[in-house]
């Protein structure tokens, strides 16, 4: 790879960046909201209604839990 200008070491650092600062929010932060919600004893269709928002919006739907910070009695 070398004659062809490429150095594997730079290209191995830029995929890692990729993969940790750019792909990642896009799995990580859904999943813990998720993980968040399911500690929360809400049931019905608040519950339904945040697993599809964090489901259909990942990151957006994630920070917005985190902002809003539902309860077990509060309704959407």
């Amino acid at each position: 790879m070398e004659s062809l200008g490429i150095n594997l070491g730079l290209l191995f650092a830029q995929v890692i960046f990729f993969v940790l600062f750019v792909g990642l929010p896009f799995v990580g932060l859904p999943l813990i909201a998720l993980i968040g919600l399911a500690k929360k004893k809400m049931s019905g269709v608040p519950l339904a209604l945040w697993v599809l928002i964090i489901c259909a919006i990942p990151v957006l739907g994630a920070v917005a839990y985190w902002i809003v910070k539902p309860t077990a009695e509060s309704k959407i």
